[in-house]
């Protein structure tokens, strides 16, 4: 019997495998550090492209709306303006928009939004506007009950003034008094309040307005601020309660002519689901910059009904530090596809499933160095010197394998070691083992070389002289 002295072995183009792999690790670089520099670091607006739903062209929002956009778009952004009938009407929009385009809108809360809507709150105004009951001077309603059969005007149908008179006359003290309830724009409003036609204007608008000013001084109007009110505001929580200081309007013939409790109400900044994180970072940013104290009066303690909108996570996440996370700042485009909070979880995923890949390659090392331990072993027992691998090939004792049974040993476990070879180069070119796990694999193949010629040798020593070798 002739042993061979060496395992065939397989040619392993291991240099390839890691120019594979190193290409591979620098392409992905590369690629990111591409992407990072493409889509920018947030020094501008320029991934901002949004429309802005502002309600009345002539109202506070329109303008402060037109003023974001003059400001995005000095900064490469682009905010498109849109004007519309007021809240109920952007919340509609926000709702229903068939074609999927990032949108933004001013709308007041308390305003409901219909379910699965994905509506959400980026935050509040800082100043909040006042519900404004406007009245001839010459009809006083000191009460509540002096409103039975009133016509009060509430603005246009989709407008959140509308809503909001609705909803307090809604309120079971208030339901029996009949008052009748009409829409109009609000130049029309205030026309047929001086002419009689309307025994009151309500208007949502900001106390110290320009508009409320001239319309009090031209027809003589005063504030209507019926006792109770304070208990009104408190039924309803996104109602708060201001006051109108006595000659806000005019001094020398006060107006009002005392101070006067009225109704006070936020203005929501909101976005549908079709705007992405950036996109929402980047208003935010905006809003901080246009508003002094926007990041101050947020976020909203509450907002209104059942049916409130929610605040988004982005947003609550901004008014914790006042300004972009880390990663908003430097990666805006990263994180539209995925949370930052997700790409932790990736992170800590991909370290998992490298640690697990260590631990089985280490556990695959294990079983081949142990089941050649074992061959080694049985070659010990073979010789019947008790020798190890080392000490045998060292002193190679003769007539070990002259006997069948020794021979067939040995044939067996050459076979087992070649297996075992063949198993190790396989593990070793798997794609899923480490990088720098091969060399423990080439160890073992060069023990398990060594020890094959090892029972080569002693194949040849034990030949008897002028006998041919046993096939």
């Amino acid at each position: 019997m002739q042993l061979p002295k060496r395992i065939a072995i397989r040619p392993t183009n291991w240099r390839g495998k890691g120019l594979l792999r190193i290409s591979l690790f620098v392409s992905t670089a590369v690629a990111i550090a591409a992407l990072a520099s493409f889509f920018g670091v947030a020094r501008d607006y320029s991934y901002l492209h949004a429309t802005f739903l502002s309600g009345d062209p002539a109202g506070k929002y329109h303008a402060l709306a037109t003023s974001l956009a003059a400001r995005a778009s000095s900064g490469h952004g682009r905010i498109t303006v849109v004007p519309t009938e007021g809240s109920i009407d952007n919340v509609n929009r926000l709702a229903k928009q068939e074609r999927c385009t990032a949108t933004f809108a001013f709308v007041q809360d308390g305003i409901p939004a219909p379910p699965g809507a994905g509506v959400e709150a980026l935050g509040r105004l800082p100043e909040s506007e006042s519900l404004l009951l406007l009245g001839r001077r010459d009809r006083a309603f000191a009460t509540f009950a002096d409103l039975r059969g009133a016509s009060i005007g509430i603005g246009p149908e989709n407008s959140g003034t509308a809503y909001l008179v609705r909803q307090l006359f809604t309120d079971p003290d208030l339901a029996g008094l009949n008052v009748r309830l009409s829409y109009h724009e609000l130049p029309e409003q205030i026309e047929l309040l001086a002419t009689g036609r309307l025994d009151l204007a309500a208007i949502v608008i900001a106390a110290d307005a320009e508009l409320v000013k001239n319309a009090v001084r031209e027809h003589d109007l005063d504030i209507a601020a019926p006792k109770g009110i304070e208990g009104l505001v408190k039924r309803h929580r996104w109602l708060g309660l201001g006051r109108v200081p006595a000659g806000l309007y005019e001094l020398t013939r006060p107006a009002p002519p005392a101070d006067k409790p009225v109704a006070s109400v936020d203005t929501l900044i909101v976005a549908n689901s079709c705007v992405g994180r950036a996109e929402r970072v980047a208003l935010l940013t905006l809003l901080t910059a246009e508003l002094p104290g926007f990041v101050r009066g947020n976020p909203p303690t509450s907002t209104g009904s059942s049916s409130a909108i929610p605040l988004a996570a982005e947003a609550r996440q901004f008014f914790v530090s006042g300004e972009p996370a880390i990663a908003d700042r430097y990666f805006p485009w990263l994180v539209d596809l995925m949370s930052p909070a997700y790409w932790v979880y990736l992170l800590m995923a991909v370290t998992l499933l490298f640690n697990a890949m260590r631990g089985i390659s280490r556990f695959q090392l294990w079983r081949i160095d142990s089941a050649r331990e074992k061959l080694e072993a049985r070659l010990g027992e073979l010789t019947g010197s008790g020798l190890t691998r080392k000490q045998i090939h060292a002193a190679l004792p003769e007539n070990v394998l002259t006997e069948s049974v020794s021979r067939a040993t040995a044939r067996d476990i050459v076979r087992q070691l070649t297996d075992l070879r063949a198993r190790s180069q396989r593990y070793a070119r798997s794609i899923v083992t480490p990088m720098g796990d091969e060399m423990f694999y080439r160890y073992q193949e060069a023990l398990i070389d060594d020890l094959v010629a090892t029972l080569a040798a002693l194949s040849q020593r034990s030949q008897a002289p002028g006998k041919q070798p046993v096939a």
